[in-house]
């Protein structure tokens, strides 16, 4: 018990504290189940919402860089060691559940044969629809637009469109010799 009221504490004052650092970008439900061990960044003008009641485990790691927007619905959970990269617009909506290790990144670094890898970015929008559940160490990238009412199996990897009601598999054949 005593546990508890020092973590609601400490998530109204963590918050608090965040509202204050960055006024107006920062619109977070006061009461969240947060876990100490989970990092909510924002850099530059990011901007980060978040419906009431949501849950986010250990080690978890989110992050808004430049004009980058991350709203996520009430009622969501995310479990230990998920990740958001969001440097364009990334929106979960309601009542979603993410399996451990869910990467999430709406940014692509640019290659060239001739340069390698660069530093630059390119973008695109990420939306997950309400009711979505995102299986362990899935990985969505940018571009993808998963519906309502979707499963999308552990491992996967999901750009592009997701018809609402879908369920995304993963068919990886093993073979035992």
């Amino acid at each position: 018990m005593i546990r508890t009221i020092i973590l609601i504490i400490y998530n109204v004052c963590r918050i608090a504290l965040n509202r204050l650092a960055h006024w107006g970008h920062f619109d977070v439900h006061w009461l969240q189940r947060v876990s100490p061990l989970c990092a909510l960044k924002v850099f530059q003008r990011g901007v980060v919402r978040v419906g009431r009641n949501c849950e986010f485990a250990a080690y978890c790691d989110f992050e808004v860089h430049g004009k980058g927007v991350l709203e996520i619905g009430e009622g969501t959970y995310f479990n230990r060691y998920c990740m958001i990269s969001a440097h364009e617009r990334v929106t979960v909506g309601k009542h979603c559940m993410f399996g451990p290790g869910v990467k999430i990144f709406d940014n692509n670094h640019q290659y060239s044969p001739e340069h390698g890898v660069s530093g630059a970015l390119t973008t695109g929008t990420i939306s997950i629809g309400d009711n979505s559940w995102v299986c362990s160490d899935a990985i969505i990238l940018k571009g993808a637009q998963i519906g309502k009412n979707c499963v999308v199996g552990a491992g996967c990897i999901v750009r592009g469109n997701v018809p609402d009601g879908s369920v995304v598999v993963n068919k990886q054949k093993v073979e035992i010799r």
